[in-house]
């Protein structure tokens, strides 16, 4: 056995010898000789292993930087043409929620409110004020601001009175889409209003323009189906077409190409006690998203010319990047995020149905706007504090994102790989002459005429100018990257190169097969390599 191992070490050492001799590695060939003291041995073998330590620190940080950001936002080096475009969604909110024609909230509301203190605040007394007029109010006050929310309220002395079916009487005591709009207009379309949808929000009953229907927004079976969030304007438009068929596209820039609106109310016709103006909220947004006016809106005040001129901030994201994660790419492909109530994924349909969600644990129920399904309820009037707090504490939860009780964290909303948002350039003019005529009134019969006289305010949007540089993700460090890094910080410090690699194999995996024992002529045994 001694002997044996006397002869491995002697073959292992003449492998070794042979390969720091023919080796293209820089510096092993000093390793071995003869002629070479031990001291010169040991130096050159000091050098090569601080060089192979250098070099592997290099390679690790090359590896982290290819790991952890492998992505770069870049200007793309074409600009997109406007015209490639659709419009975006136009969703406008009236402030003003009732009509007094259908149902005079002021009066009935200070009626009840002077019996119930008159009658020493006893619930048994009675009242002129009907039960089913009372469910009424209690409905109009879900979207009413200011004190009528106090929990001191004397209404929520009436909670056992039943609401009415909320949205249905929602949409009927809301200012008549038909009047509301008496123009709307736009360069790509005569009729635009062919776009225009009655929906649902938050912000009570809006109107939106150039939104996909809700056959598109949401999924049927999931959703319940007691009302539509999304109503079509006119019953004809056809909603089997795909979204961009179905979705008006941009004509041009500039206030030539511009979508208009002509906004109206009748001043004795509303009913303004529990509104805080009576102006509109306006949100600009993709076709795919459904409006949230409380994270952000414009408002059009009364008497006033809203001029919005859009600059659209486009984000594109290279196909390559599917093969990464999404936390790496910091964005989610269509596919990779299905949503249970939306049937397109971006980051505002994710965060609204998180918000949904939570509301849901946190409440037992959900705000009238949000998308529910059937066994799940609408919050009643005594409740209706609580979705209200839930946003606040979903969404002020941004800020501790580190936290393990972080729900908004949990739904993962990052924003979708294909986006656009929108800056926004706002002028605003005041309809001067009609203040004017308004100042002449001197008696109270010309008041009273003047009143009779509607109150008009005008929208326009367009586009600033007819092309734009998209943003887009791309791959900032490849595998090929990687490996030329990789190759390039070998060969700097000890040479090494693939064909460096395969010889270090070649002597120790195939070289010591070769050799083999070869009894010469005079019957004695050499190891021949």
């Amino acid at each position: 056995m001694a002997i044996r191992a006397k002869l491995m070490s002697a073959q292992v050492g003449a492998l070794f010898e042979e390969y720091c001799s023919e080796s293209s590695v820089h510096g092993v060939r000093f390793f071995v000789g003869n002629q070479r003291s031990t001291c010169v041995k040991l130096t050159w073998f000091g050098v090569f292993a601080l060089s192979l330590v250098g070099c592997g620190v290099m390679i690790q940080q090359a590896y982290n930087k290819w790991d952890r950001t492998p992505v770069i936002v870049t200007l793309s080096e074409v600009p997109t043409p406007v015209w490639d475009m659709t419009f975006p969604a136009v969703t406008i909110c009236p402030e003003i929620k009732v009509l007094n024609t259908r149902y005079n909230f002021t009066h009935e509301f200070e009626t009840l409110e002077s019996q119930w203190y008159q009658s020493g605040r006893n619930k048994n007394a009675t009242f002129t004020v009907s039960k089913e007029s009372i469910g009424k109010m209690k409905a109009i006050i879900h979207h009413c601001s200011g004190i009528y929310l106090n929990e001191n309220n004397f209404i929520f002395n009436f909670n056992h009175v039943p609401e009415p079916a909320l949205v249905h009487f929602l949409k009927y005591v809301s200012l008549d889409r038909q009047s509301v709009f008496t123009m709307c207009s736009s360069t790509s379309d005569a009729r635009c209003t062919n776009y225009m949808q009655v929906t649902v929000t938050n912000e009570g009953i809006c109107y939106s323009f150039n939104m996909i229907s809700q056959e598109q927004m949401f999924h049927s079976d999931v959703l319940e189906n007691g009302y539509k969030y999304m109503e079509r304007w006119d019953e004809y438009v056809n909603v089997s077409a795909s979204p961009d068929e179905q979705l008006l596209k941009v004509a041009g820039s500039g206030l030539d190409a511009a979508i208009g609106f002509n906004l109206i109310h009748y001043p004795l016709k509303i009913d303004t006690s529990c509104v805080r103006g009576r102006g509109y909220k306006v949100l600009i947004h993709e076709p795919t998203v459904y409006p949230d006016l409380s994270k952000r809106n414009i408002r059009l005040s009364v008497s006033q010319t809203l001029t919005v001129a859009l600059k659209p901030n486009i984000m594109q994201t290279s196909p390559d990047l599917a093969k990464y994660s999404a936390q790496k790419r910091q964005c989610y492909f269509t596919h990779e995020h299905p949503l249970r109530f939306f049937r397109q994924y971006n980051q505002d349909n994710c965060e609204l149905e998180c918000l949904t969600n939570y509301t849901l644990q946190r409440c037992g129920c959900v705000h009238f706007s949000m998308p529910r399904t059937y066994e799940t309820r609408v919050c009643k009037l005594e409740e209706a504090h609580c979705p209200s707090q839930a946003r606040g504490v979903l969404f002020i939860r941004k800020q501790h994102r580190n936290s393990t009780e972080d729900y908004l964290q949990q739904c993962d909303c990052l924003p979708a790989c294909s986006s656009v948002r929108f800056d926004l350039q706002i002028t605003q003019d005041s309809h001067t002459e009609e203040r004017e005529v308004r100042t002449t009134i001197e008696t109270e019969e010309e008041l009273q005429a003047k009143l009779q006289l509607p109150v008009y305010s005008v929208l326009q949007v367009y586009y600033q100018d007819t092309h734009f540089i998209p943003a887009q993700r791309s791959e900032l460090h490849g595998l090929v990257d990687f490996l030329a890094n990789c190759g390039g910080l070998l060969g700097l410090f000890i040479g090494v190169s693939l064909l460096s690699i395969v010889e270090a194999i070649y002597y120790i995996a195939v070289r010591p097969i070769s050799c083999r024992k070869r009894k010469t002529d005079t019957g004695e045994s050499h190891e021949i390599c």
